[in-house]
């Protein structure tokens, strides 16, 4: 049983309106994983449903406009309301409240690159409009970082699900996206180490040259 196909082949009938509308309604809906509805349609472009880039320009451009209303919404609801919103979503994706703060002053110090790296690491991906509003970063800085961030990510799970349809004979979106998201994990886990051992070496060199002084 494959429902992530069977979810694709069901929005396959409404042609690029549906493409739009699922790419649109994932950053709404927790239940819609975005890397495994990108496989399975990266399976159904091999299978001619759309053409690769119909399917890489709409999916784009539906996840932005997704990510510009999270962003304006968080503008308008104020402050208070906005910080309240955040937290609880990020607890629901399983964010700790300190790995938020990060993101908050992180997006601060360095908007559009960190707009788009976020747009790549999966929960952190889905709060990150919610944060650039909530610290009401320029509008046009994080709408071209979050854009970049997402035609990667999309063109990434897209190309593997048509090169997996190309490759292998009967290509299972679901367990391919498991395995996808778990080599994500594993690489994010891996930069996450590698960044704290050097950030951890760098304060015990400080920390050596001063006592040297």
């Amino acid at each position: 049983m494959d429902p992530l196909t069977t979810l694709v082949d069901w929005i396959g009938s409404y042609g690029l309106f549906g493409l739009f509308a699922i790419s649109l309604a994932e950053r709404f809906v927790p239940a819609l994983p975005s890397h495994g509805v990108l496989v399975a349609i990266g399976i159904a472009v091999a299978g001619e449903t759309w053409s690769l880039p119909a399917a890489l320009i709409v999916t784009t451009f539906g996840h932005i406009c997704a990510c510009m209303i999270l962003y304006l919404m968080v503008r308008a609801l104020g402050p208070h309301a906005a910080n309240r919103c955040l937290f609880i979503v990020g607890r629901f994706f399983g964010l700790a409240p300190k790995r938020i703060g990060w993101i908050l002053i992180s997006l601060k110090a360095r908007d559009r690159a960190l707009s788009c790296g976020a747009q790549m690491v999966p929960g952190v991906r889905l709060i990150a409009p919610l944060a650039a509003g909530l610290v009401r970063l320029d509008f046009w800085r994080f709408a071209s970082g979050a854009f970049l961030g997402v035609a990667l990510w999309n063109s990434l799970f897209i190309l593997a699900g048509y090169v997996a349809a190309q490759v292998l004979p009967d290509p299972n979106a679901s367990v391919l996206a498991i395995k996808l998201l778990l080599f994500i994990l594993a690489l994010e886990g891996l930069s996450t180490l590698i960044l704290r051992v050097r950030a951890r070496n760098t304060w015990r060199r400080a920390l050596a040259e001063d006592g040297a002084c």
